[in-house]
């Protein structure tokens, strides 16, 4: 049987190839939105680094009764809570908003790794905070941002709609997955083919989505004295510190 360490070793290559290719397209993309695309170009050159830094071996640390794995931390710990916060942006809310979205996504993945190394009351505590914490990234993207999003013009609501369905789809599939995994019904080369394919998913897939569609956010780039609906501040205010999220 094929190792988990060749998956992952693939998985990176195929990170590395596609980093290249989407920084050859951000780069001709008007200069205007390419501060929107290269951020999600170091997203997936940082997944390739982490995945293959896991598939080699290193970085492993022992917590509780489990393992974790640095180089899974730090492509998880990037790439979700990034994804979720421009999701959030692109419906125009306040950095509020964004920023609680953010911190509510690192909050789920370190519920899975709670789950996954500890027993007891704290994995107990862990499987908790996934569902409970998506349940609640439903409520607010749905809810109050959704509400923000439908005060946008109707290119940049759709955006954000298709922006906010493909985020919560794949992260959904992968929180189920999470939850098949810690009850271990997955032998290791099932876990890691599922799971590159799905994080591959979320991050190209979703990179690539974006690239498509970043000229939506033209209008936004070009109309600096526009005011964000729920801060009050410069549209050009908001933009950028979006981006260096």
């Amino acid at each position: 049987m094929i190792e988990p360490s060749t998956v992952r070793f693939a998985s990176a290559g195929v990170y590395a190839v596609s980093a290249v290719v989407l920084l050859a397209l951000a780069r001709r993309k008007p200069a205007e939105l390419r501060r929107y695309c290269y951020p999600f170009v170091a997203v997936v050159a940082l997944a390739g680094v982490g995945i293959g830094t896991w598939g080699a071996g290193i970085g492993a640390f022992s917590v509780g009764s489990g393992t974790l794995e640095a180089g899974q931390l730090l492509s998880d710990y990037v790439a979700y809570p990034f994804l979720f916060g421009f999701a959030a942006f692109v419906s125009g809310a306040g950095r509020r908003y964004v920023w609680g979205i953010v911190a509510l996504t690192v909050a789920i993945r370190l519920g899975y790794d709670f789950a996954e190394v500890f027993a007891g009351p704290l994995a107990t505590a862990g499987t908790l905070a996934i569902l409970v914490g998506y349940l609640v990234l439903l409520g607010l993207f749905f809810g109050p941002v959704a509400s923000v999003a439908a005060r946008q013009p109707p290119a940049r609501e759709l955006f954000y709609k298709k922006t906010r369905n493909l985020a919560l789809f794949a992260f959904g599939v992968l929180i189920a997955w999470a939850m098949l995994q810690i009850a271990g019904l997955f032998d290791q080369f099932s876990a890691a083919v599922t799971l590159e394919y799905l994080d591959l998913l979320l991050r190209v897939g979703f990179a690539g989505f974006v690239f498509a569609n970043v000229g939506t956010l033209a209008a936004e780039a070009e109309s600096e004295g526009g005011a964000d609906t729920e801060t009050g501040q410069p549209a050009s205010h908001t933009a950028a510190g979006a981006s260096a999220d």
